[in-house]
């Protein structure tokens, strides 16, 4: 993943604009406030599997990531496998960086 993706992901955290961990994206995507969901690549495959499911099931962009738990909490501060965007011009950017 490109250093201007995770740079990105850290502006998202710092403008308020990403929620992590399954139960705060949940509330978020049934509130109808997400825009993208993301989850690391070392996430278990129970979870991916049930953020995946919710974000077709809301008609979400849903990215697997190729950065680990890890590699999330170097960029944002908080060490998670689950993030959601709640900006649509961030989700956006996001989405074209993760193409490129």
């Amino acid at each position: 993943m490109n250093s201007h993706f995770l740079s990105t992901l850290g502006l998202a955290m710092r403008a308020g604009k990403l929620t992590f961990g399954f139960d705060t994206v949940k509330a978020a995507v049934q509130a109808g406030q997400v825009f993208l969901l993301m989850t690391a690549e070392d996430l278990s495959p129970k979870t991916v599997k049930e953020t995946r499911f919710l974000a077709e099931s809301q008609q979400i962009p849903w990215l697997s990531l190729p950065i680990t738990m890890d590699g999330i909490a170097a960029a944002i501060g908080k060490k998670t496998g689950v993030i959601a965007i709640t900006e649509e011009g961030l989700a956006a950017r996001l989405k074209e960086q993760a193409a490129s």
